[in-house]
C-alpha cells in the first residue's frame, strides 16, 4: 500500500517536472510556441512535461553545436 509520505514525494516530483517545463518554455520559446506548448504542458501534464524537455535538451545540443562552428 502507498503511503501518505510517498503520495507527497511523487506529487512533489510531478509538481516540479510541470513547473520546470514551464519556466524553460517561457524562458525559449516565442509568443505562439509558448502558448502552445503550455497548454500541451497544462492539458497532458506528464507526457506533455516530458515532451518539451526532450526538445529541449535535444535542440540545445544542435544550437550549441551550430554557433561553435
Amino acid at each position: 500500500m502507498i503511503s501518505p509520505f510517498q503520495i507527497i514525494v511523487l506529487l512533489l516530483i510531478f509538481a516540479s517536472l510541470i513547473i520546470t517545463s514551464l519556466v524553460l518554455a517561457s524562458k525559449n520559446e516565442i509568443r505562439f510556441n509558448f502558448l502552445v506548448w503550455s497548454l500541451i504542458i497544462l492539458f497532458v501534464p506528464f507526457l506533455g512535461s516530458i515532451s518539451y524537455l526532450i526538445k529541449h535538451y535535444t535542440s540545445s545540443k544542435t544550437n550549441t553545436n551550430n554557433l561553435a562552428s
